[in-house]
């Protein structure tokens, strides 16, 4: 849920932008600060040297560097030039400071109001991701959602095993990211990130590489539990993508960070169930 109030926002973001094209006030987003109160906390993600967003050169580049050591050393000195006294960079007051000042080559937009974020750490890559749509490697998106997985799994992912294929439609084989296989059933655990500007893309992907498992297994009880990345507020309009993962694949889909308590009872269940017997890894 967000707001465009500026009256003391207590959980928090703004968008860093820079600019393009000076005569034609042309922008584009390459970072985010986030910060909230009550529980104190601020920290930022800004675009990196192996993402990609059309327009930012080196040039630029350069200038995101100066703009971010400037801010670095106004968060450490809590002091934010024409700013009268200290000033916390977990408060709403640091932030609006700053945007007053950075308004030319390198920009900050007036603060907007978030919901409060139970893992600032995970929930500010996700809002980087869904306001800044930054291109990565495949390596990268492969990486991202991977340590997501085993974070949300926390001692579940040394039972569930990763990296495995599994037989599917007409005699080919899928890759899947965990997978337990037993004489009892096959168990898979999958992550998807759909914060990112290639969510759509990777939600159909999903889909169509688990029809095509469960296609290949019509006598075999196959269980599907599926963890997401979301972006904050879904800025990333990923709803439609979770219910197409839901309609098609499996009931059993949760935000790895919002619904992570969930996530891991299904995992947990369905590996008690699956291992009453002896556990096979997927070859």
């Amino acid at each position: 849920m967000y707001s465009q109030s500026d009256s003391r926002i207590r959980h928090g973001y703004s968008v860093i932008r820079v600019s393009l094209d000076d005569h034609r006030d042309r922008t584009v987003p390459v970072g985010v600060v986030a910060w909230q109160t009550p529980k104190p906390w601020y920290g930022w993600r800004w675009l990196e040297r192996d993402e990609r967003v059309r327009g930012v050169d080196p040039a630029t580049r350069r200038l995101m560097r100066v703009a971010r050591g400037q801010i670095r050393r106004w968060a450490k000195n809590r002091r934010v030039p024409y700013e009268p006294g200290s000033v916390e960079p977990t408060s709403d007051r640091f932030w609006r400071a700053a945007s007053e000042i950075l308004t030319t080559g390198v920009r900050l937009d007036r603060p907007k109001a978030m919901d409060p974020m139970a893992e600032p750490g995970e929930e500010i890559e996700a809002l980087f991701e869904a306001v800044v749509q930054p291109g990565q490697t495949g390596r990268r998106r492969t990486e991202r959602i991977d340590s997501a997985l085993k974070r949300a799994l926390g001692e579940w992912a040394e039972r569930i095993p990763p990296k495995g294929s599994v037989s599917a439609f007409g005699g080919a084989s899928e890759q899947v990211q965990r997978g337990l296989e037993t004489n009892r059933g096959v168990l898979l655990v999958e992550g998807v990130n759909l914060a990112a500007r290639r969510a759509r893309r990777e939600a159909d992907a999903l889909v169509s590489r688990f029809m095509r498992i469960q296609a290949a297994h019509p006598n075999r009880s196959i269980r599907v539990i599926v963890g997401y990345s979301s972006s904050p507020g879904g800025l990333n309009g990923e709803a439609h993508m979770r219910e197409w993962i839901r309609e098609k694949v499996t009931e059993e889909v949760f935000d790895m960070v919002a619904q992570n308590a969930e996530f891991r009872e299904a995992a947990s269940e369905a590996w008690r169930r699956i291992t009453s017997e002896p556990q096979m890894r997927l070859t």
